[in-house]
């Protein structure tokens, strides 16, 4: 069941990311989502709100372009797509655990007939997961891609890549993605109005919160940002039912991914610990663990060797722990 207050989410490019009592109603923010959709090819309603947004603009013209650009693509082009709503994605699960997939190296030591077993459960992934050969994928959370560093390509480059990757993994076939929408979602809005995105997987737009630190309780405001894309995973997850929710391959303790070759895992960087743990977010888990836990949702970390493995507990049947205990 659903912990989910409000019944139905915004779909669409026009609305918030911050406090809702800032939106708009007059460009309908708070419709349906069929509505909204109807709405996309009224020009008045279009230019309306870029006038707005080049008023607010100031000094970010640039960053103004690109995502009005994003926005009125996505906008043009999200018909084609199949949109589901809040129903039909709770109607997608098939398990009360739901495993979730960053890309830390861990997820190269573990046991194969653990993978299988994750496959009796709903598996969601995010970010780079895509390049995963391990498992099926369920659901897959898309929100805005940082370039990869030292890569001189131009950003809209490198998202072709990742959306190439994603569309040639048989593994993400039948996934359900998750995409990020709203006016500063711009590679959200590119994926979709570019066509990046494959048309034949089910999509369901929602869109970030950004300032708050507890896990939001209503889908149609929007999912927890927090200090990273991890907090809408998990986010997501309580909102939609699960009652035990496992990270996998979110290690912190360096910069190693599962696709590197030893040479490029051996960078100086890639000891470092990851940025988001440096700004904070192993605690902040902590104290997601209390609040879901209050909610009747056990949140667990899949490698004991995870910074995140401070504040929450391990899960009992990870392999990582077993090689751990019999090392």
């Amino acid at each position: 069941m659903s912990r989910v207050q409000e019944s139905r989410p915004p779909v669409g490019g026009i609305e918030s990311e911050g406090n809702p009592s800032t939106e708009t109603p007059a460009l309908g923010v708070r419709e349906s989502g069929g509505a909204l959709l109807r709405k996309a090819t009224d020009r008045d309603l279009v230019w309306r709100f870029a006038r707005q947004r080049i008023r607010a603009a100031g000094r970010q013209p640039r960053l103004l372009f690109t995502r009005l650009n994003a926005w009125i693509r996505f906008r043009r082009r999200v018909r084609r797509y199949r949109i589901i709503d809040e129903a039909q994605l709770l109607e997608s699960r098939k398990s009360k655990t739901l495993f979730i997939f960053g890309s830390g190296a861990s997820l190269n030591a573990i046991h194969e007939d653990e993978w299988r077993e994750f496959e009796r459960h709903d598996t969601l992934g995010f970010t780079w997961f895509v390049r995963q050969r391990f498992l099926r994928c369920d659901y897959h959370l898309i929100r805005e891609l940082a370039p990869a560093r030292g890569d001189r390509r131009s950003t809209r480059v490198q998202l072709e890549e990742y959306f190439a990757i994603l569309r040639s993994n048989p593994l993400f076939l039948d996934a359900v993605f998750l995409v990020q929408t709203g006016w500063r979602a711009i590679n959200g809005n590119q994926a979709i109005g570019y066509g990046l995105l494959p048309e034949r997987n089910r999509v369901f737009l929602w869109r970030t919160l950004i300032g708050p630190r507890q896990p939001s309780t209503s889908l149609a405001r929007g999912l927890t940002h927090a200090f990273g894309t991890l907090n809408e995973c998990v986010n997501i997850g309580f909102l939609l039912g699960w009652t035990r929710i496992v990270l996998v391959g979110i290690d912190l303790y360096d910069r190693r991914y599962f696709w590197l070759e030893p040479a490029q895992a051996s960078d100086a960087r890639r000891d470092e610990p990851h940025s988001t743990a440096q700004q904070g977010i192993v605690d902040l888990m902590g104290q997601w663990h209390e609040f879901l836990g209050r909610c009747g949702v056990d949140l667990f970390v899949h490698n004991p060797r995870s910074l995140l493995a401070k504040t929450l507990p391990v899960w009992p049947e990870s392999s990582l722990a077993r090689t751990r205990t019999e090392a």
